[in-house]
């Protein structure tokens, strides 16, 4: 298959569906910018805890021959959970920051009710009591991600950056002539580095379009010709002015 056989040849589609996109993205919004984690506060959890626990759910994705996308919603369902909610989820999402294991239950919880959202086939609570080693239950888990939901209030399908990256590198397609192995480059690059950047607590803080688009940047930085770079960088700017994506 060729790389730009998993882009979109139907311009107006995508162009309404990353519009789309954009405006949920914008609803969703975490309120705090800033984030849930303070460096300076040594009670609470801290960006390593989180990376060490990306690192632990991507081991399970991978080893269930799962989609890494469904950890890239994973991302979001986590990172945007200590946002404005119930006041009991207000409650369970302070003590969930100051203790390390019921933030390791919320991970899981949240990667146990992205796979059911997102996979054809769900792995059952009782499943993923056994892949932690039984150190929480299934009742636990389930109560937790009910927590969860709520706190989200039950939205669990907001666009990822890969997502927001194919839309746009589809829309800058039918203009641009260059190899299909440099297009293959570009797309294979995109999607490393927004999966690389799940693991990064910065970019929690962050619009997923702005990882979208910084990944994209970078991947195109690295192409063969000065000629490619400067007429993919062209075209990347009038998309995001178009779209409302210069906002880094």
């Amino acid at each position: 298959m060729k790389p730009t056989e998993s882009l979109s040849r139907n311009t107006e589609a995508v162009a309404d569906s990353l519009a789309a996109m954009i405006k949920r993205e914008l609803i969703t919004l975490c309120s705090d910018s800033e984030g849930y984690i303070n460096p300076s506060d040594s009670n609470t959890i801290t960006a390593d805890d989180r990376r060490k626990l990306v690192d632990w759910c991507y081991s399970v994705v991978d080893h269930c021959q799962l989609s890494r996308e469904t950890l890239r919603r994973w991302r979001w369902s986590t990172d945007s959970s200590p946002g404005p909610a119930t006041e009991l989820h207000r409650r369970c999402t302070l003590h969930t920051l100051r203790d390390k294991s019921e933030f390791q239950l919320l991970t899981i919880a949240a990667l146990y009710s992205s796979i059911k959202v997102h996979e054809r086939v769900a792995l059952s609570s009782d499943l993923f009591a056994e892949i932690c080693s039984r150190a929480y239950t299934s009742e636990e888990i389930e109560d937790m991600e009910r927590i969860l939901l709520s706190g989200m209030s039950w939205r669990c399908h907001s666009p990822t950056a890969h997502q927001i990256g194919l839309s746009i590198l589809s829309l800058i397609l039918p203009y641009v002539v260059i190899p299909e192995v440099t297009w293959g480059f570009i797309i294979d690059e995109m999607k490393y580095l927004t999966e690389l950047a799940v693991r990064e607590y910065y970019f929690s803080t962050q619009r997923t379009s702005t990882i979208a688009v910084a990944a994209i940047f970078n991947a195109i930085s690295v192409t063969s010709t000065k000629e490619c770079e400067d007429i993919l960088t062209d075209f990347l700017r009038v998309i995001m002015e178009s779209f409302d994506l210069v906002h880094f």
